[in-house]
């Protein structure tokens, strides 16, 4: 791989605020100091302001974080600069023999910001997990903590990795054996092994020795991993369940225990043996000799698609005497692992070409402007205000976020938070989009149909997430979330999700005057989830849930869709506030999957509608729409009800064919097999 030189990283940035030293070498609270660190052809050179009075500095070194600091030079001046580019420094100034002021910096800390910590093998494994334990304490569903956690190659021998909300771990190495760590936890978030709301985290690129217990639902991800022993993707018991999930480019030595996950997309990856699963099993470019379960726990058959048509994994962090980015190459008609056998493929493109974004200084000028200047997009852990939309207007940029980087629509920002041109080779992956007042979407892909195609260079979407309502106490709109107006547009993993607990969540807006006299106002009201315009669109898990009308409108051609899960809107008042028209025919309720009438060709595999109501008595007519055309291809629909007065349900599969299901059994699952051309298969 070719390294880039010290020069092509230069970057200098000021501290806003002194980082806290380690309690062994911190005799007396001093006042900040403000410095800055600078890469050169020598190193890092470090540059401090002249401490009135101070008769000599002090200057100490650590390979990494929490690594060991010793006493590297006693000088007269404020300035020194190291070999170790990516080391961490103390600097002291001293005055009659005391510590007046004392800063600890280094290249990472200032580029990456606080949210961000870069882990090394000499740092101690104590500290490291402590770090780690802070942040899981200070996460929480709908909490504004944002935190990575990136390990640098090399064996951390028993580290144990716990996280949860909002938290990303990773490994800096070329590939996931690189960096070893003993173990991987995600517990279950709410009581009795409940995961339905284990929401936001993820883990890449990273081997794990021992086991790992993934406790996953909507909007998580495990890509580029290699575990050596088994993986539980619940709580454990029979009592336990998930929402999930979502797995990519992945290697399981051991056994995948799937228990009572509701539903779970498996692409491209291995395993040694898989047991349990329920309603909506799909697998996807399968790994030769890794067991595919022909049906469910309920006795709901599983869904394989042999191998995946086009996909490009998502682009990664590294490190290797400098950073880069590392994207994968284009992989067609693919099965197994990438980064096992002979599929290894990559471009590096060093971080001196991206702009690192940071929440505690960029607003949507300050992006807009590198965007501008060519650069591509780093985005580090925090919540960015977004009060117009950020322009992606070059072809080939990279979007690239970690720690579930939040955008949010700004109050005043009523178009969208981001927008793509019509423009081939754009990547994007690990962010979360969050609605604001009121906007018309969060994501436009495409200012509006065209016929320029990009299949020799798609765009590619790789864990993007869409929330509009839940994590503040106000009112939010949007009227359609996603909307694809481009060609050649890959999806690898989305959720699409209105929330339907915590707050302001409401069918309507309503206001009221709590008892101190504040004015609170709630709902979140919207349209549609996913709109798709283009041709030629393909989607590997998509996860759309709770809207007003329509959950996923498709309007293009040749659409191709692996894993679709979606919830109807929890709450709505009754069933006249809740009918479409389709054909000149009026309708109980949306479709949550529609197909355009005019649709020739569409397919997929794995859909799987489910139907909660909190009160209500509604009903759904037809989980799906689609036309009867010969290229309308619709394999394996499952239907389950969860909850609802007695009643309520989904009247039918696709238009009016098969028997849906209704309350007052408890719990009903269902499935058709397959809707072609027209053909209904039970």
């Amino acid at each position: 791989m070719k390294r880039m030189t010290a020069i092509g990283l230069c970057v200098i940035l000021l501290f806003a605020a002194a980082l806290p030293l380690l309690a062994a070498c911190d005799p007396q609270e001093v006042p900040e100091w403000d410095a800055k660190a600078e890469l050169t052809a020598a190193g890092v050179e470090l540059t401090f302001d002249v401490v009135e009075g101070a008769e000599e500095y002090r200057i100490y070194h650590s390979p990494s974080r929490y690594g060991e600091y010793e006493l590297v030079s006693t000088q007269k001046e404020p300035t020194y600069t190291h070999e170790d580019a990516y080391g961490y420094f103390r600097a002291e100034a001293v005055r009659e023999g005391q510590v007046v002021h004392t800063e600890r910096l280094s290249w990472e800390t200032e580029t990456f910001g606080e949210n961000m910590r870069v882990f090394a093998p000499t740092d101690d494994a104590a500290a490291v997990e402590a770090d780690i334990a802070a942040a899981y304490e200070a996460s929480g569903q709908f909490s504004e903590a944002r935190y990575a956690a990136f390990f640098k190659a090399g064996d951390y021998g028993d580290l144990a990795l716990e996280i949860r909300y909002y938290m990303t771990v990773g490994g800096l190495g070329a590939q996931p054996g690189d960096v070893r760590v003993a173990s991987l936890d995600v517990p279950a978030q709410l009581s009795n092994g409940n995961g339905t709301c284990n929401f936001w985290f993820a883990a890449e690129n990273m081997r794990v020795t021992g086991d790992v217990n993934w406790v996953a639902s909507q909007a998580t991800s495990f890509r580029r991993m290699q575990v050596d022993g088994d993986m539980q993707l619940t709580a454990g018991s029979s009592n336990s369940w998930g929402s999930g999930g979502f797995i990519a480019d992945s290697a399981v030595a051991g056994t995948i225990d799937a228990n009572v996950q509701q539903q779970w997309l498996t692409r491209n990856s291995a395993w040694g043996a898989w047991e349990g699963g329920d309603i909506n099993l799909t697998f996807v470019g399968s790994a030769a000799g890794s067991p595919v379960p022909a049906k469910g726990i309920n006795g709901l058959d599983t869904v394989t698609v042999e191998k995946t048509p086009v996909v490009r994994e998502k682009p990664f962090l590294i490190f290797d005497d400098g950073y880069y980015v590392a994207v994968p190459d284009i992989r067609k008609n693919a099965a197994g692992v990438s980064w096992q056998g002979a599929n290894d493929g990559y471009t590096y493109i060093p971080l001196s070409d991206f702009y690192v974004a940071r929440a505690d200084r960029d607003t949507a000028a300050t992006l807009n402007a590198a965007l501008d200047a060519g650069k591509h997009l780093f985005f580090t852990p925090g919540i960015y205000d977004i009060a117009e939309p950020l322009q992606v207007k070059k072809a080939g940029t990279v979007v690239l976020g970690c720690g579930l980087a939040t955008l949010r629509c700004a109050d005043e920002n009523g178009t969208a938070v981001m927008h793509v041109s019509d423009i081939g080779g754009v990547k994007r992956g690990g962010l979360l989009f969050d609605a604001g007042a009121h906007s018309e979407n969060l994501l436009r892909i495409g200012d509006e149909k065209t016929g320029v195609s990009h299949a020799a260079d798609p765009i590619f979407c790789s864990d993007v997430y869409f929330r509009i309502g839940g994590a503040r106490q106000c009112a939010t709109y949007v009227r359609q979330t996603l909307v694809i107006n481009a060609n050649d547009v890959v999806g690898d993993n989305f959720w699409v999700w209105r929330g339907d607990h915590s707050y302001g969540v409401g069918w309507e807006y309503s206001e009221y005057t709590d008892e101190d006299g504040n004015l609170v106002t709630n709902g979140n009201v919207t349209e549609n989830g996913v709109v798709v315009n283009g041709d030629n669109v393909t989607v590997y898990g998509l996860m759309v849930e709770h809207f007003h009308k329509y959950q996923t409108v498709w309007n293009g051609e040749n659409g191709f869709v692996a894993f679709y899960q979606s919830e109807t809107p929890y709450e709505v008042p009754e069933q006249s506030a809740w009918m479409s028209e389709w054909q000149g025919v009026s309708y109980n309720g949306y479709a949550s999957y529609k197909i355009a009438d005019g649709v020739q060709k569409h397919t997929a595999y794995g859909i799987g509608v489910y139907f909660v109501s909190r009160g209500g008595v509604y009903v759904l007519d037809h989980a799906v729409e689609a036309p009867a055309s010969g290229g309308i291809s619709l394999h394996h629909i499952a239907l389950a009800l969860f909850s609802g007065p007695d009643g309520s349900g989904i009247a039918h599969f696709v238009n009016g064919h098969g028997d849906g299901i209704f309350k007052p059994y408890q719990v009903q699952k269902k499935q058709m097999a397959s809707f072609i051309a027209g053909e209904v298969t039970m």
